[in-house]
Formats: C-alpha cells, structure tokens, sequence
C-alpha cells in the first residue's frame, strides 16, 4: 500500500483545500455587493476573420495573429468552455485536430500530440500561463493534478509540431498552454454548482475585487466528487475521486510600463485505482485496490517591463511541490525554474526575442511495493537553456521568416541545440501558406537514467525468474528532425479552412536489450534484466484539416480531421516488441464535429461527435462518441445546463495503460449545473 508518511501529508492538503472551500465562501458572500462586474466582449459576437486575428503566444513566446503564424494552432475560447459538456481541462481536448486524448479509467487520461500517447506522455509539453507542469521525475504530466476552475481560463493555445527553440526540451511533438484570465476579467462574485450520477457533486466560489489603485485580484475554491466507471466483470470499479483546489491570483500595474502578477494554487485528493501488486513469490501479480491520497502547492510570479520605445522584458519566477503516491511508489517532489525574456524591434524587419531560464527538480520516492524503485531513490537535475529567435517581415508584411536557436544543457544528458525555421506567405487577404522544419530534443529524467521496474516473473522447478528493466545512465536525448507545410483559406465571410502535414524523422527513442543476469537474495531469484538504449528509430508521417463554418448567427460548426502514420523500427535483439508498444496507442483517424446552435434566444444546444480509430498493441476497438448539452440563460449573469455524455455507448474502453492503473469501462452520464455572476 501507499507509504504512511506521504499518504498522511496529501491527506492533509486534502483536508487543508476542504476548509479553504468553506472559508472563501463567507467572505465572498460578505463582500460581493459593493462589487463591479466587468466581463470581456463575448466571441460569439466575433466573426470568423475577427476570431483569426486572435493574439497568440505560445508559437513564439510573444503575441502574434493566429492567422500570421507559421504553425499548426487550434485555439479553444472561453465561449468554446462555456458551451461545452466538459467538467475537467482533459474533456475539453478531445475537438483539438492532432491531439490523442483518452481516459484511462476515473482519475487518469493519456493525452499527446501527434503520436506516443501514454499516461505519462514526455513528447508533449503542458504549460499552465507558461509554467511547466511537467512531473519532475517521469517527464510527463498527471492531469489529475491539474484541477482548474474552468471559468478562468481565457483559452488554451495547442500547438500541433515542436516549440522546443522557445519551449525548450519535451515540447517535441507538441505545445498545450492554458492561459488563464486576467483579474480585471473576473470581478464580482461567481457561483457554480451541480450534479449528476458520475459526476455525483460539484460547487464553486470565485470572488474578485480590487486592492485599490490598478491592483485587481481574485480567490477561489472548488470541489468536486466523482463516482466509479465500471470494470469488465460488470460490477464498479474503485476509481471514485474526491478533490478539493483553492487558489488566487494578484494582478498590479505601477505604471504604463510595468505590470506585476502572482498567482498561486493548493490541491488535495483522494482517488482510488484498480491496480496489480508485484511480489517475489507466487502468485506473483494479485488485484490490489489502492486509495491514493495526494495533493500540491504552485506559486508564480511575473513582471513585466516595457521600455521606452517598445522593448519588453519578462521575469518570470515559478515553484511547485506536490506528494502523490503512484503505485507502488511514493513521491514527493519540488520543481523551482527562473526565467528572463527580452523582446524588440531592430531597424524595420527584425523583431528579436531572446531569453534563459534556469530549472531545478528534485523528488524523494519510497517504495510500497517491490516493483519500482530507483537508484538512488532521491533523484534530482537541473536544466540551463538559452534561446535567440528572430522574425523578420517583408513584403509589406506580406512574408515573414522566423529563424531560432535554443542551447540546452541537463545534467542528465548533456548539451544539445534545437533550432527551427518558418515561413509564411500571405498570398492574399484569403490564402496563406507556411513551412517549417524543425529540431527537438527530449531531455532525460531520472525515470530513464534510474528507475527500475519489474515487469514479469515466474516460479518454476528451476526457482524464480524476474524480467526487470534497468536503467541505463548512459542514454542519449531522443531526437526529432520535423518538417511542416500549412495552407489556410477563407473563401467567404462565414467559412475557413486550415489544413497542416508534417513528416516526422525520430532518432535513438528508448528501447531495451536484454543484459547479463544476475542474482538476487531475499527471496533467492534470477534476474533477467532489459537495459535500456536508444535503439529505435523511425518516422511518422499525417495531416490536419479544420474547418470553420458559420452559416448564420445562431449557428456555428466546427470540424476536423486528423491521420497518422507512425513507422517505427528496433535495431537491437530485443526485437520490435518495443517500437510496436510505441506505435500501438496511435489512432490513424480521428473525427470530431461539434456545433452550437442557439434555438431562441438565451437557449442553446451544443453537441460534439468524435470518432476515434482502433489501436493496437494492445488492442482497443475504435469507438464513436457524442456528447451534449442544453443552456438556458435567462440573464446574462444567470446560466443553467443540463447535458449527457456519451451518448452511443453505455460502456467502451479508451485506453490500455502500461505505466500502471487498471483500465476501466467509461460508461453513459448525465449531468446538470447553474452558474451566477454577481
């Protein structure tokens, strides 16, 4: 079971967010009548050319128009949150074209931008405003950890192709930054509940107001109580999850030229998994049902500083710490990076952005069970990087080419140099093509240089035999040289077109080899173990196509469809057994249609359709969804819902995760919620 100590600290974040929930509430209540409401144009009232100069940031860490960007990018709005069916961050992403998005079981989800999808997918970089959320041992991210108020986020930037010359390492195949608001946006009072049979309860608080002068804030607290999906034998599973997520945000300005932000968030839960204990004796592998508690706190802090003439310089400071037992492991980890960014204009072509950034991480793991652990069992790393880009614009800003460069130094792996460059040529008002090639890198992590895992064994008259895969210290940085071409279209005012393909060529991704056995006391076995190397190589090769169409007012649809192709190869003895687990949790197709369609007024009914090919290895059929609710908004501050989710299946199977947790069957729900805004 879960270590004692880490389960008990979790468990008091735990306790910790539920009193926030209970002592932001009062004093919201008490303090919301003076308070002035100020809410943002609505984007519904945007038409599609307005929707295309959205400013974005995550391409090259500076605001561009979405449509002069030489990237494949999908923005999700507010409105796109507010009128979808999603109760969590993962729900709103299964619509992005490119993106894997699957639910493992109650608590776990592997989500990854063209290819590799897994529970801990480390080729796709997750940013929230701009801070890494990346686990700081396993190079990937719990989105179970990741619980947000989904009202405060302005949009979530997905960036399908590498950002690694801005990004930095793991931003290989893909960027998904979620930009919440500011607190100027969110003042007043807000208020949100609801319930359902899966999702049985949810409440919310958010209270904004000001310090005085142009210092705005906002505190919140949220909770939520998640039912059991179901288990293959028909009866429920112990994936039922309780959280509770407090928070705050300080937005300041002292002058034109300086802006301040600090931000900071608490969360505690507790969550039960079907899982598989390991032991050295027979049977070797048992059903274990773990109740997991774990919990965290993130604090970041910004400054922003224009110059005369234009210059703007960011400092940026982050830190997060957070306990979470992942079976049969306990963990309790710290991340702490710093950044600075300069950006300006040089003569009339140039606009140059450069910066460094300096991040540290470090864990303390315990084992619970002897099927994973690490040498030594308190890893840490560190990462130096530095960045140069700069974006040059001719034609009367009819080309701009952007040239890059990152120098990265962990101290795990060593040095590397990830450069890019695009192109974008605005033919006209209507066509616009890009091109882009560029290299990434992902860094290693203690889990690739220390971790060792027990992944079979079995008794028989010649004793106990342990298949356990080693660390390899020595690796090398897994490599992608990627190339890209775009074209985007608006033929007329109410449709757009967007379509992306890449070819992906990837270089010494993680294998294994079978090493020299040894053996092992206490009980007496042999071990047989597979070290790790970079013996597998390969391409993927696939196209993106979303299109936009709002035929009237009232209503707006939305399309796309996504294919891969991903070829990979294993040089060593070991075989392909390696590369076909890589390949296997990629879909080919991918199709999601989802619309809006406002039936009188204040009344709208929104439905989204997905269909996700079949994987393989292991194999799960492909399976079409559709979710939908109805919103009924009798005043602009008043919104009810009532919605169900997936709707042609009472029970299918999403995903089959090799990092631990048992799938489970993700059945048919239904689900209500009101929000007020005072």
């Amino acid at each position: 079971m879960i270590g004692k100590q880490v389960a008990s600290s979790a468990f008091r974040a735990f306790a910790r967010g539920q009193w926030l929930f209970c002592l932001v509430l009062p004093g919201v209540l008490f303090q919301a009548a003076p308070a002035v409401t100020q809410q943002k144009p609505d984007l519904t009232e945007m038409s599609l050319e307005e929707l295309s100069r959205i400013q974005v940031t995550s391409v090259s860490k500076k605001e561009q128009k979405l449509n002069e960007t030489a990237a494949a990018v999908f923005v999700i709005t507010a409105q796109d949150i507010r009128n979808s069916t999603a109760t969590s961050v993962p729900e709103l992403l299964p619509a992005v074209p490119g993106l894997e998005v699957s639910q493992i079981n109650g608590t776990r989800w592997a989500i990854s931008a063209r290819g590799f999808a897994e529970q801990f997918a480390n080729k796709t970089l997750i940013l929230i405003d701009g801070r890494s959320v990346f686990d700081p041992l396993f190079s990937g991210v719990l989105w179970s950890e990741q619980i947000m108020l989904l009202e405060d986020i302005e949009r979530i930037e997905v960036i399908r192709g590498p950002g690694a010359t801005v990004w930095g390492t793991n931003a290989v195949n893909g960027v998904i930054n979620i930009i919440t608001k500011r607190t100027k946006d969110t003042q007043g009072l807000l208020l949100s509940a609801g319930a359902g049979d899966r999702e049985r309860s949810y409440g919310a608080v958010r209270y904004g107001g000001k310090l005085g002068g142009s210092v705005t804030y906002r505190i919140y607290s949220e909770y939520f109580d998640h039912g059991p999906a179901g288990e293959f034998s028909g009866q429920d599973a112990h994936d039922s999850w309780r959280a509770t997520s407090g928070g705050f945000r300080i937005d300041a300005s002292t002058s034109d030229r300086n802006a301040f932000m600090l931000e900071g968030r608490a969360f505690g839960s507790k969550a039960g998994v079907d899982d598989l204990a390991f032991s050295y004796t027979p049977p070797h592998f048992s059903p274990l049902i773990n109740i997991l508690a774990f919990g965290g706190e993130n604090l970041l802090g910004q400054w922003v500083h224009k110059s005369q003439g234009g210059p703007l310089t960011t400092f940026q400071v982050s830190y997060a710490h957070f306990v979470h037992p992942e079976t049969p492991l306990d963990v309790n980890g710290n991340r702490a990076s710093v950044s600075i960014q300069h950006e300006r204009h040089v003569g009339a072509l140039h606009d140059i952005v450069f910066g460094a950034e300096f991040d540290y991480r470090n864990a303390r793991t315990s084992m619970s069970l002897p099927m994973v652990f690490w040498t030594p069992n308190n890893p840490s790393f560190h990462i130096t990087s530095g960045f140069l880009q700069d974006e040059m614009v001719f034609a009367n800003g009819g080309v701009h080419v952007t040239a890059g460069l990152r120098v990265e130094h962990n101290s795990l792996s060593g040095i590397s140099f990830q450069p890019n460059g695009r192109i974008l040529w605005k033919v006209n008002s209507v066509h616009s093509l890009w091109a882009a090639y560029s290299l990434a890198v992902r860094s290693n992590s203690p889990t690739d240089t220390s971790v060792n895992v027990n992944i079979a064994a079995f008794t028989g008259p010649a004793g106990t035999r342990v298949l356990r895969l080693t660390p390899n210290p020595r690796i090398e940085q897994e490599k992608l040289n990627a190339f890209e071409l775009g074209y985007r279209v608006q033929p007329a005012k109410s449709v757009s077109l967007d379509v992306a393909t890449f070819c992906n060529q990837y270089s010494d991704l993680l294998g294994s080899e079978p090493g020299q056995p040894f053996f092992e006391a206490g009980p007496p076995r042999l071990v047989i173990p597979l070290v790790s190397q970079n013996d597998i190589s390969g391409r993927s090769f696939g196209g993106e196509l979303t299109t936009h169409w709002v035929p009237t007012h009232a209503v707006h649809l939305t399309a796309a469809y996504s294919f891969i192709e991903l070829d990979l190869t294993q040089s060593s003895a070991a075989g392909n057994r390696r590369a076909r687990s890589l390949e296997g949790p990629t879909p080919r197709h991918k199709l999601s249609v989802s619309s809006s369609v406002d039936l009188v007024r204040n009344l709208t009914f929104n439905t989204a359709f997905f269909f996700v090919d079949r994987k393989t290895t292991p194999t799960v059929p492909g399976y079409a969804q559709m979710d939908s609710n109805l919103t009924w908004r009798p005043l602009e501050s008043t919104q009810f819902s009532i919605g169900a989710k997936n709707l042609f299946n009472k029970e299918h199977v999403e995903f089959i995760s090799s990092t631990g947790g048992l799938s489970t069957l993700l059945g048919r729900s239904v689900y209500c919620k009101a929000t007020w805004r005072f």
